[in-house]
């Protein structure tokens, strides 16, 4: 199961909104410093997604919680959005060789053109594959447990400034 920390930020209707961070790998190897991505990834502010979890609990706003998504459908989904495309620009660029060379006498502008056509086709069955896929049980992410409200800094006691003698 594939697990991610995120924040209620409201209920209704029976389902809790959550507020999620997306996190990126940069900051955990070695080379962080030296590398373009991660300080391209520091520069650009934390991408957020709202996720909607059907729950029969109400949770107060700025609870924090762990939801989670089966990693088969997660593979699924990512199969279904990155290879889908390919597959149709590799069909796209056979079909325009076929037709506009060999048969027509054409130009390889005619077999690029034709593979960007079967591509944008290929994108628009992914998307319409995906968007079944997102009505499926299965493939919605669910509330796992309830982490609690985050410690607010505010009520921190004995937080001196300096060392006591």
């Amino acid at each position: 199961m594939i697990t991610a920390t995120a924040e209620v930020v409201s209920y209704k209707n029976g389902c809790l909104l959550v507020r999620s961070t997306q996190q990126t790998s940069c900051g955990s190897c070695g080379s962080q410093s030296d590398c373009g991505t991660g300080i391209v990834s520091k520069a650009l502010p934390a991408k957020t997604l709202d996720i909607s979890i059907p729950s029969d609990k109400s949770l107060p706003v700025g609870t924090m919680v762990e939801i989670g998504m089966q990693e088969n459908a997660m593979l699924k989904s990512a199969l279904v959005v990155y290879v889908v495309p390919l597959l149709f620009l590799i069909v796209g660029a056979i079909f325009g060789q076929f037709v506009f060379v060999n048969l027509a006498n054409g130009s390889e502008g005619a077999v690029v053109l034709s593979a960007f056509l079967f591509a944008g086709l290929g994108g628009f069955i992914a998307r319409v594959l995906s968007l079944r896929f997102e009505q499926q049980p299965g493939y919605q992410p669910t509330l796992l447990r309830v982490l609690g409200k985050p410690v607010n800094s505010k009520l921190v006691i004995n937080a001196a400034s300096e060392d006591s003698e």
